[in-house]
């Protein structure tokens, strides 16, 4: 079983919603990449980031992200300021446990973010048109077994 935000748990997941029909239709109209951060809390000592490619209604591929330096949130269509970094349109964070309630379908992403348990860097607007979206995320994470830390 993978642990959670391990190389192994991303290529399961960009599998996953690759199949997903329910979230191909829900985000056809999608464009924005994302780094999923998780801060260490509970069991987890380090902070995970995994890079997750998507364009209408596909995983265009995930990244395990080593460190902050590694990627740069910019606007849509814009360079990042080095070329060594990933260029994305977003970034969602939550500590470990938190990700694992929401994994675990026990918090939706986006109370998650209204009631302050997570936080996301971008557009928000463009986030909360996307509601069914995000729930087809965390619903296809949730089909995973999931090791957590």
């Amino acid at each position: 079983m993978p642990k959670f935000m391990s190389e192994e748990w991303l290529n399961l997941y960009e599998a996953a919603l690759n199949k997903n029909e329910e979230y191909a239709k829900a985000a056809s109209w999608w464009t924005g990449d994302f780094i999923f951060i998780v801060r260490a809390s509970g069991n987890l000592d380090h902070d995970l980031m995994g890079f997750i490619g998507l364009t209408h209604g596909k995983c265009t591929g995930v990244k395990l992200i080593a460190g902050e330096d590694e990627f740069e949130v910019v606007p849509p269509g814009e360079n990042p300021s080095s070329s060594d970094k990933i260029a994305v349109e977003y970034t969602y964070e939550a500590t470990h446990d938190t990700w694992i309630q929401i994994v675990k379908g026990e918090l939706d992403p986006i109370r998650g973010l209204l009631s302050g348990k997570s936080k996301i860097q971008g557009n928000m607007a463009k986030v909360l048109k996307a509601t069914d979206a995000a729930k087809e995320l965390v619903r296809t994470a949730s089909m995973i077994d999931t090791e957590f830390y």
